[in-house]
């Protein structure tokens, strides 16, 4: 069962990256509109249970230890959003502020990659176990 949602979780994350990748303007926008969301605090939550399973690959997968790794920062970065909400979005909006257009579009790129990588991560962990 949680390879089936670590599949889920790759096949997501592969398209959000490759919607950053085809439509950049229009995903920041989106982040933007997310980060500006009095809601902003379940994304918070929503990182903390979409990341607990990546922790949990099993130890005969090849793959687990990067997993458990990701899975870390995914988990770990869910709290300082929680706690922390109003200041990320200041560092999130002063950075799209100092980076510019063509910094914040390098940075969303950067990020998609990101993405991408960890997304093919996770389908190659379910078809290796």
């Amino acid at each position: 069962m949680v390879m089936v949602f670590i599949l889920i979780v790759g096949i997501y994350v592969i398209t959000i990256g490759l919607l950053e990748l085809v439509i950049p303007a229009r995903m920041l926008q989106l982040w933007i509109k997310i980060s500006s969301s009095r809601l902003y605090y379940l994304y918070g939550i929503l990182l903390i249970i979409a990341g607990f399973p990546l922790t949990q690959v099993p130890s005969s997968n090849p793959l687990s230890t990067p997993l458990f790794i990701v899975g870390l920062i995914v988990v770990f970065s869910g709290p300082f959003i929680l706690i922390y909400p109003e200041k990320i979005k200041n560092i999130f909006f002063q950075g799209l502020e100092e980076l510019g257009q063509k910094g914040s579009r390098f940075a969303l790129i950067i990020d998609a990659i990101a993405r991408i990588v960890t997304g093919i991560l996770c389908i190659a962990a379910y078809l290796l176990s």
